[in-house]
């Protein structure tokens, strides 16, 4: 289990322990409010004794009456904070990508640009042996890549999503990998294969705008 598997867990447990100690407590005070108001309804003794000790156990249940409403209303905001941060917790989980999903991404974003370098250059002639060579350990890591599972703890559409994207770069990488420099020489293959390549850059913005990734910043560090 992750970090937030194990948050939301904890979170969730400490949401059911104060609700049940807080209903506990506001039980005890429903209890002593009766007990508080039928004395309150009695009418003092007339002795002055008697009278003294009625006050106290007056005064006594009143305080614990209200000792209880607050403890119990502690307890009770502790169990919707719990509440609440688990629900952000699960929500986070299930709309942002987990380390391994957001690091093959990150990954075949740059793959991505590295595989239409190479195929341009064989086109062009720039050393067709060298760049074939590159293309075949660029694809082998893209279909790696593409052999992925979207993590669980995402919503259906995210994964839906995710895997659509990964079952696209595996494709991609699975079928340029068995190009030879000798076929994308040619103008048609070279450039059918770049349009493959704009399509899974396209379902790869997608995605980035889906799980707020900072397609900027990836950019930035080319």
């Amino acid at each position: 289990m992750s970090i937030l598997d194990w948050s939301f867990v904890i979170l969730l447990s400490g949401t059911l322990l104060f609700s049940l100690f807080g209903c506990l407590l506001f039980i005890g005070f429903l209890r002593t409010s009766r007990k508080w108001k039928r004395l309150k309804r009695k009418q003092p003794p007339k002795k002055k004794k008697k009278r003294r000790q009625f006050l106290r156990a007056c005064k006594q249940l009143e305080k614990k009456r209200k000792g209880q409403r607050r403890r119990s209303l502690i307890v009770l905001v502790f169990a919707g904070l719990f509440l609440a941060s688990g629900m952000y917790s699960r929500y986070y989980q299930q709309n942002h990508l987990q380390a391994e999903d957001a690091d093959a991404l990150v990954q075949s974003y740059y793959l991505l640009d590295d595989a239409a370098l190479q195929i341009t250059n064989i086109q062009n002639g720039d050393n067709p042996k060298k760049s074939s060579n590159n293309l075949h350990e660029i694809t082998s890591q893209l279909a790696s890549y593409g052999a992925r599972k979207a993590n669980l703890t995402l919503t259906e559409d995210g994964q839906k999503l995710l895997n659509r994207h990964f079952t696209l770069l595996r494709e991609l990488g699975v079928n340029l990998n068995g190009q030879s420099a000798e076929s994308l020489q040619q103008v048609g293959k070279a450039e059918e294969y770049l349009a493959d390549i704009v399509k899974v850059q396209e379902s790869q913005s997608t995605v980035f705008k889906r799980f707020n990734v900072n397609e900027g910043a990836l950019k930035k560090k080319q």
